[in-house]
This record gives structure tokens, sequence and C-alpha cells, in this order.
């Protein structure tokens, strides 16, 4: 049409161009019947757990549920119900991608409100949905990341609003990332805090100015303060551990560590000068007063340490906090070649999504390959796990979880599945606590690849993972029912000591 040109950074093409990108973000998705991220089988076992409990009784011996306000249930709140509509492992993916567009849309909303105006820029938010924290399924923070950029928006958005209003919708949004997972809320509150605080910043410092402007922000925190106070999560472990202080220089990478370190690697490298390039020469521009929720959520990313009191790897889950919060504060400069810079762009997120597609699809034959072992468990079965500490990573094909599905498909129990009172609205029973106690997978492993198992008096069941080449099955004290390079499964010769069933 004449008189009509292409604009990159309106409304139409931004639209158009996230639209494309969510639905190709998806495909992984949709391309598998179970992702192989590290914590989903266990994940998908608690949600059955809760959709099925009440109408099966080998599910009710074993567990029960006990709601509290614990800030740990994005997942716990939102699937099971999602279930009774489209089906469990449906509803599982469908929370996995409304995650990740969550997270990108909420990116581009930021942004949006941010600048006051569209831009291709914040669609860079695609190319980090994919990233470590993702694969060791720290799904309930990823969600509450999500709605807390959606929060922060809504913030920013109503700056001009009154303040009653402002502070309302605030509250509901801070109580919802609570509940979400507390590291999100954590995010959240040091960003409205932050920006808050930013105008009393400048020539005419007064830090009384700053505490009275952050009032509004820290109002809108109380609800869920109290909500911590009366859920067990506060009266539970006071643990405080740093790891290896040289490895917060590594975890950043984490952003585009998947599977091929020297790829994601390179990435993250160089897309990290050509940031530092960009900001220099002002190609990339920093909004100032946005650029404080990112200090904040830095600086708590570099003293806070790895583990807090019942939750671990706190400083790791904050990179890719700080990647979003950074990638809404800033916006395109002054670029000669603007496309050639989106089509590379676009190409390094076509190949990333193709290499991670594929490796799940490989993963989910292989998974497709171990199934039928979890059919031959005798339904409400006890099934121990062994495995070794190697087993305890992100990436590849994790196997550590995959014996939780065994709940799903025969209603056992599981010793190793997430029933965390502190953590889960998912407990055990009274005196199955012991039972969890005598099956700790990796004594078990070492006991099984040295020969020395004899048996455990309350299990049916053994599951080995990844067994050593050197296993003796002769020595094992029961019936292999499935063998495979990766898994056997044992049926325990010992008789049944069940008095707790």
């Amino acid at each position: 049409m004449t008189g009509m040109r292409f604009v990159p950074n309106s409304r139409g093409p931004v639209l158009c161009g996230f639209l494309i990108l969510a639905v190709i973000t998806t495909i992984p998705i949709l391309a598998v019947r179970l992702p192989p991220i590290l914590d989903y089988p266990n994940h998908l076992a608690r949600m059955y757990i809760l959709t099925a409990l009440p109408r099966t009784p080998e599910l009710a011996r074993y567990y029960r549920v006990a709601w509290s306000p614990v800030p740990n249930l994005a997942l716990d709140a939102t699937v099971p119900w999602l279930a009774r509509l489209v089906g469990l492992e449906t509803a599982m993916r469908l929370f996995l991608g409304v995650t990740l567009l969550g997270l990108a849309s909420g990116c581009l909303a930021l942004h949006r409100v941010s600048f006051k105006r569209w831009s291709l820029w914040p669609l860079t938010a695609f190319l980090v949905l994919y990233n470590r924290m993702l694969l060791w399924g720290f799904l309930n923070y990823l969600a509450g990341l999500a709605l807390m950029l959606w929060g922060f928006t809504a913030w920013v958005a109503m700056e001009r609003r009154p303040t009653l209003q402002r502070v309302a919708v605030g509250t509901v949004f801070a109580t919802a990332i609570y509940l979400a997972h507390f590291a999100a809320f954590g995010c959240y509150a040091l960003a409205v805090i932050a920006l808050s605080f930013a105008p009393a910043v400048g020539q005419s410092f007064s830090f009384v100015r700053g505490l009275r402007l952050t009032v509004p922000a820290v109002a809108t925190l109380f609800p869920a303060a109290a909500l911590f106070l009366l859920a067990p999560t506060s009266g539970g472990s006071t643990a405080i551990a740093y790891g290896n202080i040289f490895r917060k220089f590594d975890m950043p990478v984490s952003l585009f560590d998947n599977y091929n370190r020297i790829f994601d690697g390179a990435t993250f490298g160089v897309l990290l000068i050509a940031v530092a390039v960009g900001l220099a020469r002002g190609q990339i521009v920093l909004d100032r007063r946005m650029a404080w929720p990112v200090l904040a959520v830095f600086a708590a990313f570099a003293i806070l340490p790895s583990r807090l009191f019942s939750a671990s790897g706190i400083d790791h889950r904050l990179p890719i906090a700080i990647a979003l919060l950074f990638i809404a504060a800033v916006d395109w400069g002054k670029i000669r070649h603007l496309r050639l810079v989106c089509a590379a762009l676009l190409a390094l997120f076509l190949v990333r999504t193709e290499v991670l597609a594929a490796k799940w699809v490989k993963a989910d034959g292989e998974y497709d390959s171990l199934r039928p072992a979890l059919e031959l468990i005798e339904p409400g079965d006890s099934v121990a796990v062994a495995y070794s500490a190697s087993s305890v990573q992100a990436g590849g094909i994790p196997l550590l979880h995959f014996p939780t599905l065994s709940i799903v498909t025969r209603n056992s129990f599981v010793p190793t599945l997430f029933a965390d009172p502190l953590q889960q609205p998912v407990v055990l029973n009274s005196g199955f606590a012991k039972r969890v106690a005598e099956a700790e997978p990796g004594i078990l492993w070492a006991k099984v690849a040295s020969g020395s198992f004899t048996g455990l008096a309350d299990y049916d069941d053994l599951i080995v993972l990844d067994p050593p080449a050197s296993l003796d099955l002769a020595k094992l004290p029961g019936t292999i029912l499935f063998q495979a390079p990766r898994l056997i499964l044992l049926r325990l010769f010992k008789p049944k000591m069940d008095a707790a069933r």
C-alpha cells in the first residue's frame, strides 16, 4: 500500500513478533509428554495426590492434605483445579507454557509502561526463558516471577493513581506473589521499594524523604508478612549456608545453560559483551529510575547465601529475575542496522530452541521406554528408590524423580515425594516419616553398588537408577521385574512388615 512503511518499534510488529515467538517457545512443551525437567515428575505426582486423594483409599493410607499459607503454592493452588477440566498431564504442561509466556509478556508489559512506547527490545526475554532454573524444575518460583513482573508493571502503571487504590492493587499482587513463591515475593518487595526510593536519590539526597516515599510500597507487603508468620515455614529451620563465593560469577551463565556448555557459554559471553558495548556507545539506553530495582535485586544476589531457612539455591534463582528486570529497564538507542540485529537475535533464538526441542523429544522417547516398569508395580506398593549423588543434576535426561510417577500410575508410596509441611500441602500420614528415613536413596545406592543391600522391611519394591556397571545382579535380594541400562525394578524378597499400613 502506498504511503505506508514498516516501523519496527510500533505496536503491530511488536505484538506480531511476540505471538510468533510465543508459538515457537511452546513447541518443545507440545512435542513431549514428559518434559526432561528434574523436579517435574515429582510435581506431577503431588498434583495427582491433590486431585485424586479424596477418592483413592490407597493414597489415603500414606498421604493427607494440610493447607497452610506456605510461600510455595503456585502449582498446588492452580493445577489440580485445571486438571479437572483438561486432565492432569495437560494441566501441568499448560501451567509450564503459561509460566514461560507470563515471564515474556510481563517483561514486555513492564517495558511498555516504563518507556511509554512499544519496542522490539523486550522480546529478547524469549532468549532466557529456557534456563537452568527451569531445567531444575523450580516451577513455583518461575510462576511467581511471572506474577512479580506483572505486579510490578501494575505498580508502575498506577503511579499517578490515588495512593489507596494503588496500595490496594499492589497488596493483591504482593499476596499472590508471596503464595506463589517466597523468592519471587522478595524480588517484588525489593523492586517496588527501590523504585519508590529512587526519587529521593540525587543532588538533594534525603534519606528521610526516601523512607516516606516507600511507605505505600511497604504497606502492600504487610498481609504477606502476616501470612508468613502464620505459616509453619516461619518456625522451621533457621539454617543459613553459603556456597563457594566464586560460584556467583558462574551463576549468570545459568540464563543460557541448557545442553551444550560450549554453545551456551559462548551465547552468554557474546551477548554480555554486546550489551556492554551497546550501553557504552548509547546503542542501548538505560532508564535510570528503572535501574534501581535491577540494582536492588543484584545486590541481593551478591549478598544472599545459597541456603536460607528451608529454601535451597536462593542466590541461584536471582540471575533470571535480574535479567528480566534489566531487559525491561533498557531499550534500543541509535542502531543503524536494527533489522539486521533483530534477525541475528531471531536466528540465535531459533537455533537454541531447535537444540532444546531435539533433546526433549529424545528424552521423551527414553521415558516412554521406561514407563512399562511402573506398570509392573502392584497398586498401593511401597517403592524405595536408590540413586547416586551424580543423579542430582539438571540437564541431560534426568531420572531422579521418575519413580514418583508410580504414585500417578499405581497409587504407590515413594519416599522421595516432595511432602515437606514447610513447603507443600501434601504431607505424610503419621508413622511414615520413619519409613522415609530408612530409605535414604544415596545410602541405598551405595549398598546396592557394594553388594551389601539386604532388603527393606517396610518396602515392597526397589528402583535403582543409573546402576553401576559392576553391579552383581545375583546379590540383589529380590526378583528383577524390569531391567534397562538406567533403571532396574526389583520386587523385594523380604516379607512385608507393614504395621503402619
